[in-house]
């Protein structure tokens, strides 16, 4: 069964289905479109990984919104214990909530292996290292402090984490400059985004995907 749809029981009222929010500068139906083509993404470079489906891994989502990562991530990888933190005050995904959130984690059955904090990624602070980094669409409205983060996100890590992030890089070189002075990227991938036609074709642009590791020695 897919867990991202409704269940539906004979004689019984379909499954309340997530509701993962619409993205500033678009709509409902685009926003949709823009979390298929994530989810592709994420899921192939997930495969890629050196990590098998069945680890007991620690993952970090940054930027966790209403959990959509946080629950790709669950349902990828089925033992792992994933931590989400965000603001949930940014007006870069409508609706966002820490209730909303944990109400998606507990409709796809994940609420049990799914923590959601809410923190800033450039103030969070934490006991632990992560073995697997994710974040969707979160560092380009950080503007200038993108770099701090970055660095934030290098401490979180240790020699074999990874760190997968899918973003709109405005500044294309000299984000990727910084983010090769903290990691070794790994691998990039580009995918056109789902644009509403409605608005303007630069309002999103190309949606790009980062796998990034600390351990100098990784083969692409």
């Amino acid at each position: 069964m897919n867990p991202w749809r409704a269940s539906r029981t004979s004689g019984r009222s379909p499954r309340r289905e997530p509701g993962f929010g619409t993205y500033h500068h678009s709509t409902a139906g685009a926003s949709k479109k823009i979390r298929a083509l994530a989810k592709t993404m994420f899921t192939d470079a997930f495969s890629y990984l050196p990590f098998a489906r069945d680890s007991e891994l620690t993952i970090l989502d940054v930027g966790c919104g209403l959990g959509f990562l946080s629950c790709l991530c669950a349902e990828f990888y089925k033992n792992a214990r994933i931590t989400g933190i965000d603001t949930f005050e940014h007006s870069s995904l409508g609706g966002s909530s820490l209730k909303g959130a944990k109400e998606n984690a507990k409709l796809l059955g994940f609420s049990d292996r799914i923590d959601f904090e809410k923190s800033d990624v450039l103030t969070f602070t934490l006991t632990q290292r992560f073995e697997l980094i994710v974040s969707n669409l979160v560092f380009h409205n950080l503007g200038k402090m993108r770099f701090n983060a970055y660095s934030r996100l290098a401490s979180w890590t240790h020699t074999d984490s990874f760190v997968v992030m899918g973003d709109v890089f405005f500044s294309p070189k000299a984000d990727l400059a910084y983010l090769s002075k903290e990691f070794r990227i790994v691998s990039k991938r580009s995918g056109s985004a789902a644009e509403d036609t409605r608005k303007p074709k630069r309002w999103f642009g190309t949606y790009t995907l980062l796998v990034m590791s600390k351990d100098s020695d990784t083969v692409a």
